[in-house]
C-alpha cells in the first residue's frame, strides 16, 4: 500500500501523569541526565530538540529518548492507550520464547499519525513509581491510526518485558500505558530494491517496511530464526510473496536450515543489484551480516542497522552457553584486526575540529595496555561475572586527559581541573565544565558544540565587582541576564592576548563571536603561553 506522509507539526496528545523529577538519566547514549537537560534549557529559554542535542549529544543517536527531551521542553508527545490486547505469537513451548503482539488503543485528538516504513515508537509503562521506556517498530495501525501493534519478546530479567508479558490479565490492563509520536528516519523509497534481513523479533522492521511500501517498491525479506515455532508473522511475508507485486522472501529455521553464512548474503546481493539494505535482530546475527555484507562489497552508505538495546536486572550468571557467547564475541573481534591499517585516516562524517585536519586517529585514540589475548581475556572474565570492571579493547576512549596532552596551557583562567572546586559543584551538574567534550565534541566540524553561549552564568551568576569600570556594568549585565554578551568581551579561557573592552559598544559583535565558536579565526588574537618553559635545545 502507499505510505502516508506523516504530521510534521507538534502534536498536542495527552499526557497522563506527571513525569518522575529526580535527576535520572533520560540520554543513556550521551549518559545526559535530567538536571543537566533543565539546566540548559533554563539557561537558553528558546532551546530546541535539535539544539539541545548539538549542545549536550541527547537524542542524536538511537533517538529513545527524544519524547523525554520534548517533554521538558514543555511539548506533549505522548498519547495515552486506553485499552490494550495481548496475542501470544510463538507456539509457547517455554517463557523465553514467548513473542507476544501487543495491541495499543489510544486517545487523543488530533489522531494519532500514521508510522512511516521503518519509523519507531516510544513506549512507556507507568512501575514502580517510574516510567520505563523501551523503543518499537510498529508492526501494524489501523486506518484511522488509533490502534497501534507492536511486537514484545519476554527477555529474561527484563524490565518492561517480564512485567508486561507475564502478568495476568486484571493486571496487566491496570498497568498505565502511553506511546510517543512516531519518530526515526523513514524508508526514502527511491524507488531502489530493499533487501531487509531480519532475525528474531528483529522481523518487525521486514512488517514495518512491508504494510507502508509503495507498490513500485521491490522488497526482499531474508527471515532468520531460531526454529519455525518462532518464526513469528512468516504466514503474512509468505502471503504477500506469493502474490508478488514485487515481495520475495526466504524463511530461514536455524534447526533445519542452519545460520545464514557470507555465501547466502553474497548470493542475496547478486540478486538484487543497487539495493538497499536493511538488518535487525540480535547482536551475533548482526555483526554476521554486517561481515557478510562488507566481503559482498556493499557500502556501508546502502546499509542500516536497526539495533536494540535492552536494560535487565537479571543477576549475572556464569554457564557454558556464557562461555561460548563470550568465545563468539571475541571471534567477532577478528575482522577489525584487518582493517586496522585502512581505518588509520579514517575521519567520521569527514568533520575534523578547527586545528584537528593534519590529525590522524591515533593521535588521540591510544591504544588499550594489554595484548589481543589479555584484553579479550579481561572482557571474557567481565561477562562471565568474574571482573568487576570492563577492560578497553584495542583503543583507550578519548577523555580529558588526552585532550590536555595538546591543550593544556598554565596560562587558562579556566583549565578543567579548576572547575574540580567544591564551590562549582552546582556548575558540574548543570554543564559539566570539567569535561572538556560538554563543550568540544569531535568530528562536528566546529570548534564548539555548545550552542548556547550564556554557559557563564552557570558560575558568575552572584559575582560582584567593587569599583566596576566597565559601561554598562557587571551588575547591571547580570541583573539583565545578558549572558549573551559576556564573550564580546572576554575569551573564555582567558589565554588570548586581549585586552578586553571597558564600554560595550566597542565590544566585539555577536556574529564575530559565533563565527569563533563555529570555525573563524579567533578574534582574540595570538594564544599566550608565557608560562610554558622553553623546549632545551640540544
Amino acid at each position: 500500500m502507499d505510505a502516508i506522509p506523516g504530521q510534521t507539526a507538534h502534536i498536542q496528545a495527552i499526557p497522563i501523569r506527571q513525569v518522575q523529577d529526580q535527576d535520572d538519566l533520560v540520554c543513556h547514549c550521551a549518559g545526559v541526565g535530567r538536571a543537566r537537560i533543565k539546566a540548559a534549557i533554563a539557561t537558553a529559554p528558546a532551546s530546541t530538540l535539535e539544539s539541545l542535542g548539538t549542545q549536550l549529544g541527547c537524542g542524536v543517536q538511537c533517538g529513545c529518548c527524544r519524547p523525554l527531551v520534548q517533554e521538558l521542553l514543555g511539548e506533549s508527545p505522548w498519547y495515552e492507550v486506553a485499552n490494550t490486547t495481548r496475542t501470544v505469537l510463538t507456539d509457547g513451548d517455554s517463557p523465553e520464547r514467548r513473542i507476544v503482539q501487543i495491541d495499543l488503543q489510544l486517545v487523543g485528538f488530533p489522531p494519532y499519525p500514521q508510522a512511516l516504513p521503518a519509523q519507531h515508537v516510544v513506549l512507556q509503562a507507568w512501575l514502580d513509581e517510574t516510567w520505563v521506556t523501551r523503543t518499537y517498530t510498529v508492526v501494524r495501525q489501523s486506518e484511522d491510526g488509533n490502534t497501534v501493534s507492536i511486537a514484545m519478546r519476554r527477555i529474561e530479567g527484563g524490565e518492561l518485558s517480564m512485567r508486561l508479558l507475564d502478568a495476568d490479565d486484571p493486571t496487566f490492563v491496570a498497568i498505565p500505558l502511553r506511546i510517543a509520536i512516531p519518530a526515526g528516519e523513514a524508508d526514502p523509497a527511491d524507488g531502489r530494491p530493499v533487501v531487509c534481513f531480519v532475525a528474531g523479533v528483529g522481523v518487525t522492521l521486514a512488517l514495518s517496511l512491508l504494510h507502508g511500501r509503495r507498490p513500485d517498491q521491490p522488497l526482499h525479506v531474508d527471515y532468520s530464526a531460531s526454529r519455525r515455532g518462532d518464526m513469528v508473522y512468516a504466514d503474512r511475508i509468505e502471503a504477500s510473496a506469493i502474490r508478488g507485486c514485487g515481495v520475495s522472501c526466504h524463511l530461514r529455521a536455524d534447526d533445519s536450515d542452519g545460520f545464514i553464512d557470507n555465501e547466502d548474503i553474497l548470493e542475496t546481493v547478486k540478486q538484487f543489484p543497487g539495493a538497499r539494505y536493511y538488518v535487525c535482530g540480535p547482536p551475533v546475527y548482526t555483526r554476521r551480516l554486517l561481515e557478510g555484507l562488507f566481503k559482498a562489497d556493499v557500502s556501508d552508505a546502502d546499509v542500516r542497522v536497526e539495533a536494540f538495546f535492552l536494560k535487565t536486572n537479571a543477576p549475572r550468571r556464569r554457564s557454558i552457553r556464557r562461555l561460548a557467547y563470550a568465545a563468539g564475541l571475541a571471534a567477532a573481534f577478528l575482522p577489525l584486526l584487518l582493517l586496522a591499517p585502512a581505518l588509520a585516516d579514517f575521519v567520521p562524517n569527514n568533520a575534523h575540529n578547527p586545528g584537528h585536519a593534519e590529525l590522524a586517529c591515533a593521535d588521540c585514540h591510544r591504544e588499550a595496555p594489554g595484548s589481543l589475548r589479555q584484553q579479550l581475556q579481561a572482557k571474557t572474565k567481565h561477562l562471565l561475572g568474574l571482573r568487576a570492571g570492563d577492560a578497553d579493547f584495542g583503543m583507550h576512549p578519548v577523555n580529558n586527559a588526552v585532550c590536555n596532552d595538546c591543550h593544556e596551557n598554565p596560562d587558562d583562567r579556566h583549565p578543567p581541573h579548576r572547575f574540580l572546586e567544591p564551590r562549582f559543584e552546582a556548575a558540574r551538574r548543570a554543564i559539566a565544565p570539567q569535561q572538556c567534550v560538554s563543550c568540544h565534541r569531535e568530528h562536528t566540524g566546529t570548534r564548539i558544540s555548545q550552542t548556547d553561549t550564556g554557559f557563564c552564568a552557570a558560575c558568575h551568576s552572584d559575582m560582584a565587582m567593587k569599583n566596576d569600570p566597565t559601561s554598562p556594568t557587571h551588575a547591571a549585565l547580570i541583573e539583565d541576564r545578558r549572558w549573551d554578551t559576556c564573550l564580546t568581551c572576554h575569551d573564555f579561557h582567558g589565554n588570548h592576548a586581549y585586552d578586553p573592552p571597558r564600554d560595550i559598544r566597542n565590544a566585539l559583535t555577536p556574529e564575530v563571536v559565533a563565527a569563533y565558536l563555529d570555525t573563524a579565526a579567533s578574534p582574540y588574537g595570538e594564544t599566550v603561553v608565557k608560562a610554558r618553559q622553553p623546549e632545551a635545545t640540544p
